[in-house]
């Protein structure tokens, strides 16, 4: 079965007998490893968990090393447990991905294998995904997790701080959503840190800024509102400080390329008279419906043209980066430098 809601997923573990085979797939990471810690728990049970739980890399995986283990009997009773993070079905070498569909026609009665996807389990595009989907149907479950909406992560936060008694505004939620770029795992690492240094009492924006660390992502957007707002000082200063964090060049031009994408659409929904709902409901925000919001703040500052002409010369940057001899921090200040004589010359708004 395909559980595409967590909801059915949660009520098959809480209420069914264990299945033989586990795909976990989907964008939230959270997620899946909180599933798959669930399903091999359960997996565990009754049995010697030290015998009975056998790992493996899926960037590497050999379905000999993998069969043999989960064929095995095992140990003190319970379920043998074959446990593959992070595989990528179409990145499985055909050899391997042959023997996988043979052993998927008929697992052992007293296993469990969990797989756990890179990413999308994605049948409309993946020839494999839609073989493996049917192979894994008589004897398995498919659970797809999607990220949650800014409402069920504000719970999820909330639940988070009141462990330690602190106590989350809404709109303080919002900035600290903004700095963990909508990702579960680092909400509840960032959460939990700033909810334990303000025990008992409320959190605010400055204690935000004391404890947590904002993902890159919206560093980045900071660096593209520069841009826009005419700071050339900041601008520069924002990108020293994500080369002293040792970020990646192409990362940096990729998350500031996604910010820019972010206000093009937010531009060319304003000019033709739609709003942040439609956007939310054109493109995947689920979770990080705040890049919209901030998109939409920009919008009146900048021209269309100036967004067009500003992707070309993130597109460039990013060739440049990954095929010239130039120093990066050269192609990286070149491009800033650019940007600031592109928004001048068609600054206009339309």
């Amino acid at each position: 079965m395909v559980h595409t809601k967590e909801e059915t997923f949660i009520r098959h573990l809480k209420k069914e007998a264990l299945s033989r085979v586990y795909v976990l797939a989907g964008p939230e990471n959270y997620l899946k490893e909180h599933y798959r810690d669930w399903v091999v728990k359960r997996a565990l049970e009754g049995g010697n968990a030290d015998f009975n739980l056998h790992e493996f890399d899926g960037g590497a995986f050999k379905c000999r090393e993998f069969s043999d283990a989960i064929e095995a009997l095992p140990m003190m009773g319970g379920r043998n447990c074959a446990l593959i993070k992070g595989i990528d079905f179409d990145k499985v070498p055909l050899t391997e991905y042959n023997k996988l569909k043979e052993f998927l026609k008929d697992p052992p009665e007293d296993s469990t294998s969990v797989f756990v996807c890179t990413g999308d389990f994605n049948t409309k595009k993946s020839t494999r995904c839609r073989t493996l989907e049917k192979l894994v149907d008589p004897v398995g479950q498919i659970a797809i997790f999607y990220k949650r909406g800014e409402g069920d992560l504000y719970r999820f936060a909330l639940d988070r701080a009141a462990a330690y008694k602190a106590i989350l505004p809404r709109e303080v939620f919002r900035t600290l959503n903004q700095m963990c770029g909508g990702d579960m795992l680092m909400l509840q690492n960032e959460t939990e840190k700033v909810a334990a240094y303000c025990q008992g009492r409320e959190i605010t924006p400055l204690d935000l800024e004391t404890c947590c660390c904002p993902v890159m992502e919206t560093t980045a957007f900071e660096l593209s509102r520069a841009v826009i707002r005419g700071d050339f000082d900041r601008a520069m200063g924002i990108l020293k400080q994500l080369l002293y964090l040792r970020e990646e060049p192409v990362a940096i031009v990729g998350a500031l390329a996604a910010g820019f994408l972010d206000i093009y659409r937010a531009k060319t929904a304003s000019l033709s008279g739609r709003g942040n709902n439609d956007i939310l409901k054109s493109f995947e925000y689920r979770g990080r419906e705040f890049r919209v919001r901030n998109a939409m703040m920009e919008v009146s500052r900048c021209s269309t043209d100036f967004l067009r002409g500003a992707v070309a010369l993130l597109t460039e940057a990013d060739a440049q980066l990954k095929s010239s001899r130039l120093e990066d921090r050269v192609i990286l200040e070149k491009l800033l430098t650019q940007l600031f004589i592109l928004r001048k010359s068609s600054g206009r708004v339309d």
